[in-house]
């Protein structure tokens, strides 16, 4: 059954960027692959602002400034977060723990390679190194979730702040991203003796979850008074006119974004990024109608495919490298990888979950 509040575009949405990010991981090549590389920088920028977007929804309790009802809510959220990281985190340290025993490492030499004073450090700091990651599956995706961690604890903290000051800390934090990727650019630096060309340090709790879970926030309470009347027009003509700016604002972005990595080459995050996460957060306020199906394929599969397709990319890679499996190229490398994200996390659950549905329907 379709809950009535499913914003069935955003489901979708979240489906594309979780196959936006595999291209990211396991990228296609060539100037097809730099091109769909650009655009993919969306991704993560944009689950942070749906993160945000809803984090007060059907609320009023920040739109009133009631500290305790913000910390009330914040709190429910971070432990339902917390629980859902430790989950991640033990499949991911499982899987790193059995792949380095069985290539011939100990307990203790895997434990003091993970586990130091500096990775420590890199963790606490950063939300990466190898507490997240090593070289069983070489991508510390799983700093997203740590980052929205550190997110909800500090608007826990501040809550008295957040109504008057949350649309200032999100532009200066935006502008302290992007000044930090123009020294990146033109300026390289080495704070605490770490490259700033080293992913970790502008993306990261403070310059990447923070500013965009807030854009996500005062994009729900901004959209909110629109929907409310204050433009004096008809709610189906603001959605729409909502929604053709949101459609421009994300091809808009994507010219950009393309435009952007020619000019200055790789980067974590575009100007178009950013574009094309207001453009989405506008056309969702339309609320399209996305067909019976997919977009339900995201709302069941869309976190999995997040946190698991890395583990995914590595196995195939052991398979392949002890010819266990033929090789591929790095053309079929992403489609196979998103197939089988699609397949294992969001078909097959879809499917069970429909019929169990299905049966308690009948029962019923």
């Amino acid at each position: 059954m379709t809950n009535k509040k499913d914003n069935e575009f955003l489901y979708l949405i979240k489906l594309i960027a979780c196959l936006f990010v595999i291209t990211i991981h396991a990228p296609f090549p060539g100037f097809f692959g730099d091109g769909l590389g650009s655009i993919s920088r969306f991704a993560v920028p944009f689950f942070f602002a749906v993160s945000g977007r809803f984090l007060f929804s059907g609320s009023d309790v920040l739109r009133n400034g009631d500290v305790p009802g913000i910390r009330s809510r914040m709190t429910g959220k971070l432990l339902k977060l917390l629980k859902v990281t430790a989950v991640v985190t033990f499949i991911h340290t499982l899987f790193s723990l059995i792949v380095n025993m069985l290539q011939g490492m100990s307990v203790g030499e895997w434990f003091s390679m993970k586990y130091n004073a500096y990775e420590a450090f890199i963790f606490f700091l950063f939300n990466s190194g190898r507490f997240i990651y090593d070289g069983s599956y070489v991508f510390d995706h799983l700093w997203y979730l740590f980052a929205l961690i550190y997110v909800y604890v500090l608007i826990i903290i501040f809550a008295p702040l957040m109504k008057r000051f949350k649309t200032a800390v999100m532009v200066l934090l935006l502008g302290l991203l992007f000044f930090g990727q123009w020294l990146r650019i033109y300026y390289p630096i080495r704070p605490f003796d770490i490259s700033i060309h080293t992913p970790f340090m502008l993306r990261n709790w403070l310059l990447f979850g923070m500013p965009f879970v807030l854009l996500g926030v005062v994009a729900g309470e901004k959209l909110g008074a629109l929907r409310s009347g204050d433009l004096g027009k008809e709610p189906a003509i603001r959605a729409k006119n909502l929604g053709k700016a949101g459609a421009f604002l994300i091809i808009a972005g994507m010219v950009m974004s393309v435009i952007e990595d020619r000019i200055f080459g790789s980067q974590e995050i575009f100007i178009g990024s950013v574009v094309i996460v207001i453009g989405i957060l506008l056309v969702a306020e339309l609320r399209p109608s996305c067909g019976k199906f997919l977009w339900k394929l995201g709302k069941v599969g869309s976190s999995n495919i997040y946190f698991y397709h890395v583990l995914l990319i590595a196995v195939l890679d052991l398979l392949s490298q002890n010819g266990i499996i033929p090789g591929y190229t790095m053309w079929q490398k992403p489609l196979i990888v998103m197939a089988l994200s699609l397949i294992i996390f969001a078909i097959i659950p879809f499917v069970v979950k429909k019929g169990y549905l299905d049966e308690q329907t009948a029962v019923s």
